[in-house]
């Protein structure tokens, strides 16, 4: 059963980059560029190359996060500890969150308070505060208060940056390890690179510098904006928004503003100029001012001279910006000579046919096998894949590339289209929607007002009258959706299913793994698949919804919610069915599973918050 969570989506697409980020299919011994890998019934995880996705450590931890100077922190029956590349545990599971290691010191929160440990787990800091960040070799930033603990439905804060979660300035103190000294208080930090430096403002100062762990100050405070490390480099601004009074423009307050560059230790790169430094990859900075846009180097020249309408940096192998003049996409490389735009002949996709899909004057051309074009149009750059046939857009008009680089009617002619599925696609002709096969041919003329394809069948609108039919135009009865049923049971792509047996006429849900195995018995009124080494389950003398283990335990250190799916859903809540809020949240996922097994024509909805 598949709710969006609050956080799944940030998580998702922040590992979906780090995954497909990687090399070219080459091992990598070193544990820290192994990723964690999670599945199975119970959504255990271990590590796998980055490169090949060649296993590592084996799935047998509720949660597994990054490695870092040969350790990674794990979750097991409820507590963090730490395992090293081999995967064995070096520190005991004792903490209930955990982050990485840095300089040999991480960042552990017990009892709802953190504090500092070493290699060994042995307390440098006791547990006493909100936040204890580890800061150089010999000292900490640390935040009076109660630590950030997990949500009610226990998803691990401590996860990526370090301050991604606070969105207030909360003041910090600055200690020194050895002696438990205060060296600095009251200070306003960003994450610059703590094993160096950090961004700190003082009291009453909205100003940031550059604080060195002793208490010094590397740069002193002047910026007004400080950014993290982008491609070992950070980016820092002032004079934008100060000193300015009354009715001052907003090009005057940009006009005013200074960026500069600075390095991993603190040097200046780039002294700061009066632009607003945006970007930096492979040598090239993105910057703007007045509303035009221009590429520095790594030396903080101008390339080129000037600034111009749109510029956009290469990849990070290439040797040429991309800069926009007089409307059209030209590179800019290195010597700040312009020079052919850089995409020009970059294939964006080859498909197994040999039809390459290929940037041509910011336009999509098709080639075949030989390397020549297979028609005589260049494309507009839409989302094109290599699922034949596959919808192009020409002058405004859409059609259809076969396997072979032809089109199924040519030119492209249709107002709009919705994609080819089994076998058929519905086009729009002369403000009518009809329906068109494979082979180019309309199975059925455009006749349609409206247009909505869905599960094989077609939602039609046509004399006032809506309703649904199949390609041919027969009349038919709305689709079941077999498949979007089907994966509201379905735990992951290999962690089995939700099942259910009656009982007394009441359906009952557990769960079995890939194998049919059972591996919760179906005894609870309602149920959702495991994720970090947990599912949730109502206990109705409770009125709550509460996480079991894979051992079907309580899991006591995990709030229990009275309604789960509510807590666990992206800006919506769910559909009321009873007035009793458990109730309710008992029934919308009973309406959830029973849509999955068939038994309903809808599933349960949601009511947005946005």
């Amino acid at each position: 059963m598949r709710v969006v969570t609050r956080h799944y989506m940030f998580v998702a697409a922040a590992w979906a980059f780090f995954l497909c980020s990687g090399g070219a299919g080459v091992a990598d011994p070193r544990p820290e560029r192994w990723v964690e890998r999670c599945g199975g019934a119970y959504a255990l995880c271990g590590y796998v190359d980055r490169a090949t996705l060649e296993p590592r450590i084996d799935h047998k931890f509720e949660v597994a996060l990054p490695f870092s100077e040969g350790l990674a922190a794990v979750r097991s029956e409820g507590k963090f500890g730490y395992i090293n590349s081999n995967g064995k545990m070096v520190i005991a599971p004792a903490f209930d969150l955990a982050r990485r290691f840095r300089k040999g010191h991480a960042e552990v929160v017990v009892g709802g308070k953190a504090g500092i440990i070493d290699r060994t787990g042995k307390f440098l800091l006791s547990p006493n505060y909100a936040r204890a960040i580890p800061f150089g070799a010999g000292a900490a930033l640390v935040r009076p208060g109660k630590a950030v603990v997990p949500d009610p439905i226990g998803f691990p804060r401590f996860m990526f940056d370090e301050l991604f979660f606070e969105r207030i300035d909360h003041p910090y103190l600055l200690v020194d390890l050895p002696s438990g000294k205060i060296l600095k208080d009251e200070l306003t930090i960003k994450e610059f690179e703590f094993s160096t430096f950090a961004w700190a403002a003082q009291p009453g100062d909205k100003r940031y510098g550059l604080l060195a762990p002793d208490g010094g100050w590397k740069i002193e405070p002047r910026f007004e904006t400080a950014g993290k490390f982008s491609g070992g480099r950070a980016i820092a601004c002032y004079g934008g928004s100060a000193g300015h009074k009354g009715q001052s423009s907003q090009r005057d307050r940009a006009d005013a503003t200074q960026c500069g560059v600075i390095g991993r230790d603190g040097q200046i790169i780039i002294a700061p100029r009066q632009f607003w430094i945006q970007d930096y990859r492979n040598g090239f900075y993105r910057v703007s001012k007045d509303q035009k846009v221009g590429i520095l180097d790594d030396a903080g020249r101008l390339l080129g001279g000037r600034l111009f309408d749109d510029a956009s940096l290469p990849d990070y192998s290439g040797e040429a910006a991309r800069i926009l003049v007089d409307g059209q996409w030209i590179g800019l490389n290195r010597a700040g000579d312009q020079v052919p735009d850089p995409e020009d002949g970059k294939a964006w996709a080859a498909c197994p046919s040999g039809i390459k899909f290929i940037h041509r004057d910011n336009r999509i051309q098709v080639v075949g096998a030989e390397g020549k074009p297979t028609v005589p149009y260049l494309f507009d750059n839409t989302y094109m894949t290599c699922e034949f046939p596959v919808s192009v857009r020409y002058n405004g008009k859409w059609g259809f590339l076969k396997q072979d680089g032809k089109l199924l009617v040519d030119p492209p002619s249709f107002q709009s289209q919705f994609g080819f599925s089994g076998g058929y696609a519905g086009v729009k002709v002369g403000g009518k929607w009809g329906i068109l096969n494979s082979d180019g041919v309309m199975a059925l003329a455009p006749q349609f007002d409206e247009m909505r394809p869905d599960s094989g069948s077609y939602a039609v609108s046509k004399d006032g009258r809506t309703f649904w039919i199949d390609a041919s135009g027969r009349e038919v009865s709305e689709p079941r959706r077999l498949e979007d049923r089907r994966s509201k049971l379905r735990c992951g792509t290999d962690g089995g299913q939700l099942v259910s047996r009656n009982s007394n006429g009441t359906l009952l849900w557990g769960i079995q793994d890939a194998a049919g195995n059972i591996v919760v018995e179906a005894k609870y009124r309602a149920i959702s698949c495991f994720r970090d080494g947990l599912a949730w389950v109502p206990f109705d003398e409770r009125r709550e919804w509460c996480a079991i283990d894979r051992n079907e335990r309580k899991r006591e250190s995990v709030a229990c919610v009275k309604n789960w799916a509510d807590s666990n859903t992206a800006d919506a809540r769910t559909e009321t069915m009873s007035d009793d809020p458990y109730e309710s949240g008992v029934l919308w996922m009973r309406a959830e599973l029973e849509y999955g097994l068939n038994l309903r024509d809808k599933p349960p909805g949601f009511v947005s918050q946005l």
